[in-house]
């Protein structure tokens, strides 16, 4: 399959008989697509069947199994029964925010003591602030606890607990070389312990611990570690599959005042909460404050029983979003120009400014590692601290937290996981970071271009699509990490309608159908306008996406959210006009062909300098090595010399030209009567020269691509002779020849049927000819 972006690797979707039987047996009706779907994931009984559509499970581990709980419960016990000052350190996303309420009201229901404090990323960085603490150990804390931070803060922890205040560390991020000093740490991944479970949100922590320390799960707090679990974007898989649902169930009835304003200014009905209004609503107003400045007010947000004062920051939440989205694009489009500026896209994008706001820096990298598929690490400098703050982002088969260990000697500190890292640098060790990483870079060349693999779950044809199939799949999730939207794949089908779509026409709209059927599928394609710009109505292409219901005015369809697209062979390109296109010049790696030496040689001096030109005729050696696209500007006289071509190199793209000067098509075959019309002409005038061509075809209104051939059977026939370019018409002949089987009447009948090929033809009916002829 030649995608454009992903690497695309099928399932096989065909259950055995035995399944089918266990299935009827067992009462389950599903349809056959989603039954192969449970096949291909893996779900081949009934009962893993039941289990993953489950919208009501119960798995929750005992928190008592985390490494430490007891000591951490014991602990917090002892402060709250001797009134100790607790101080609850949190972290600025919404994770963080949710961690801290959820301890917090945790705390407060067993009567203790709490002050929270949410760090603010440009003040105090992430996690731990040595300078801090100091303040907070110097108002008369009695005991510290994180929450979704503190497992790299040894400094800081190490001060507090010299100081003779206590910390507990609850977090889930990556644990590096040595855990710190602290009183206790509860990590689901704790190198001691043996919890089930190892990804945990921080909210999933904090949960954990206020579960030990009420003895029973606090219900209010399961719709804050709900939006932390998917806001953190961690496994939906085994308990936080549980917390999801269950916090999404909750959510639907909330008593917090805030969230009520925000659901009911966001949703038509609150039976409308998913997945998709904590990814898409409720985190990026949460995060938005923390990264914009002072994140405490997302905390009240979530906090306040007060109508007025929800009203008052949901108003400033939504602004710090709007703003939040502003910086983003703004500094998108900049690194976007200067990426699209260079030769080539740079196996790891690093820059850094002093005017880009750090706060939205994770957001822009995770874009543009998604647009061109490579580590991209993005810095803010600071020229008053001589420093560079930066946040990064992966793609999968990278471990950007692996390799920012390998270069640990140039950071003055870092953090975050497999695909997502902060991180900071000395100006001092600015250059010598980028030597390292770039040199890096190119070690792991190979790595960092391979395709990135996007697994199928389901191949369908266009009349499987229902709103019932697409409810039953909805039954697997929530989707997300280690548990993502099934993939389906729709392969050759047919694109009826397109159009663009949005404010700058970024998206496309499309109707598609298979060769089968006569039944349409809408595919909606954000933000790919641009690559799908080359592909027509009338093309045959493969789409790969995901299904989902578009309801609009009480009215639901069936959508496909397209993801790639790709074709079986070369995707091909219309480009037939009355004159040529000037960026079509420009493409790199293109092979030009043409059927007149002329024309080619003109055409030379305009092309790309990675690309080259030749006629149908040329010798086709080495030199086409490295080219990716095919041209065809002309026809050729016969469609054998485009099989030649086609087969000599696998193309990823055929641009469809086809320009002629003078159709074969259109003027028709010579009949018997123009060869007789010009016959009695040149009995009448004996000779004329070949630049007369042009008169004698008016005069005998024929045109004059068939008076060029008719000259050339009546030489063939001996009719007449050219010599100096003169014709003179010889003397007669008794003998019968059948004109229109001579060798030059053979080539024009083949230009034509190439010309009305690929000329006349739509691109569906030539790929079926490649497919019959060639293939």
């Amino acid at each position: 399959m030649n995608s454009f972006k992903y690497q695309w690797i099928a399932q096989n979707n065909e259950y055995d008989n035995d399944f089918k039987t266990k299935i009827q047996k067992a009462g389950l009706k599903f349809s056959p697509a989603f039954l192969r779907l449970c096949w291909n994931r893996g779900l081949t009984s009934p009962e893993l069947i039941e289990e993953a559509i489950n919208q009501q499970p119960t798995i929750f581990h005992d928190p008592f199994a985390l490494y430490q709980m007891d000591l951490t419960i014991e602990r917090i016990q002892k402060a709250v029964s001797q009134e100790e000052n607790i101080l609850i350190y949190g972290d600025y996303d919404a994770d963080g925010i949710t961690s801290t309420l959820i301890l917090q009201e945790a705390i407060e229901a067993i009567g203790g003591k709490v002050q929270v404090y949410l760090p603010n990323r440009f003040i105090d960085g992430y996690g731990p602030n040595i300078k801090r603490y100091q303040e907070f150990v110097d108002a008369g804390i009695h005991l510290i606890i994180t929450v979704d931070n503190g497992v790299a803060g040894h400094q800081a922890i190490d001060y507090a607990m010299q100081s003779g205040v206590d910390v507990i560390v609850t977090d889930h991020h990556e644990i590096q070389e040595s855990l710190p000093n602290a009183f206790s740490i509860i990590h689901p991944r704790h190198p001691k312990g043996n919890y089930p479970f190892g990804e945990l949100s921080g909210a999933g922590v904090a949960l954990k611990v206020a579960t030990a320390l009420l003895e029973e799960i606090p219900t209010e707090a399961i719709e804050l570690a709900a939006i932390g679990t998917v806001a953190d974007m961690v496994s939906l898989t085994d308990e936080n599959r549980t917390i999801v649902l269950s916090g999404l169930t909750l959510m639907k009835e909330t008593q917090r005042v805030g969230l009520q304003l925000l659901l009911k200014d966001s949703l038509e009905k609150n039976d409308k909460i998913n997945v998709e209004t904590i990814g898409f609503i409720i985190g990026p107003r949460l995060n938005a404050v923390g990264r914009l400045g002072d994140p405490t007010p997302a905390l009240e947000f979530l906090s306040t029983f007060e109508d007025m004062r929800a009203q008052e920051l949901l108003v400033y939440l939504n602004h710090q979003n709007t703003k939040r989205q502003e910086l983003v694009k703004e500094i998108t489009h900049s690194i976007i120009h200067k990426v699209e500026s260079l030769e080539e896209v740079p196996l790891v994008i690093i820059a850094g400014e002093a005017e880009w706001h750090p706060g939205v820096l994770g957001i822009v990298a995770s874009r543009l590692t998604e647009k061109y598929q490579c580590p991209v690490l993005l810095f803010h400098y600071d020229d008053e601290r001589k420093i560079y703050k930066g946040s990064g982002r992966s793609i999968e088969h990278i471990n950007l937290f692996n390799w920012l260990s390998e270069h640990r000697e140039w950071l003055m500190n870092f953090g975050g996981h497999s695909q997502a890292a902060g991180l900071t640098v000395e100006e001092k060790n600015w250059d010598s970071f980028l030597k390292a990483m770039a040199d890096d870079a190119e070690a792991k060349r190979d790595v960092i271009l391979q395709p990135i693999p996007l697994q199928i779950d389901l191949e369908m044809q266009a009349d499987e699509v229902s709103i019932q199939l697409i409810e039953e799949i909805n039954l697997l999730g929530p989707f997300g990490i280690d548990n993502p939207k099934p993939i389906v794949a729709f392969y050759d089908v047919l694109i009826k309608e397109k159009r663009l779509m949005g404010n700058d026409k970024q998206h496309v709209k499309m109707e598609i159908k298979t060769f089968e059927e006569d039944k349409n599928l809408t595919g909606i394609a954000f933000s790919m306008a641009k690559v799908l710009n080359e592909v027509k109505v009338g093309s045959r292409i493969s789409l790969v996406g995901d299904l989902s219901i578009n309801e609009w005015r009480n009215k639901q369809n069936a959508q496909l959210i397209v993801k790639d697209f790709g074709s079986n062979g070369p995707l091909w390109v219309e480009c037939r006009a009355s004159v040529v296109p000037p960026d079509l010049y420009q493409l790199p790696s293109s092979l030009f062909v043409f059927d007149s030496k002329k024309y080619c040689d003109l055409f030379a001096d305009k092309i790309h300098n990675s690309s080259k030109v030749i006629t149908y005729f040329d010798q086709l050696e080495s030199e086409l090595d490295g080219l990716a696209n095919l041209v065809i500007m002309e026809p050729p006289q016969d469609l054998t010399q485009l099989k030649i071509i086609y087969q000599k190199v696998e193309w990823k793209k055929i641009y469809l030209g086809s320009y002629v000067s003078e159709s074969k098509y259109l003027s028709g075959t010579p009949t018997r009567k123009n060869f007789a019309d010009l016959y009695r002409f040149l009995q009448i005038n004996k000779e004329f020269k070949l630049e007369q061509l042009g008169q004698v075809a008016k005069e005998l209104q024929i045109p004059l691509v068939k008076i060029k051939t008719m000259i050339v059977v009546f030489f063939e026939a001996n009719f007449v002779n050219i010599e100096n370019g003169l014709v003179t018409m010889q003397e007669h002949r008794q003998e019968k020849i059948d004109l229109l089987s001579l060798p030059a009447m053979q080539k024009y009948q083949s230009a034509m049927k190439a010309e009305a090929l690929l000329n006349y033809e739509t691109i569906d009916v030539i790929q079926q000819w490649i497919d019959e002829e060639i293939i």
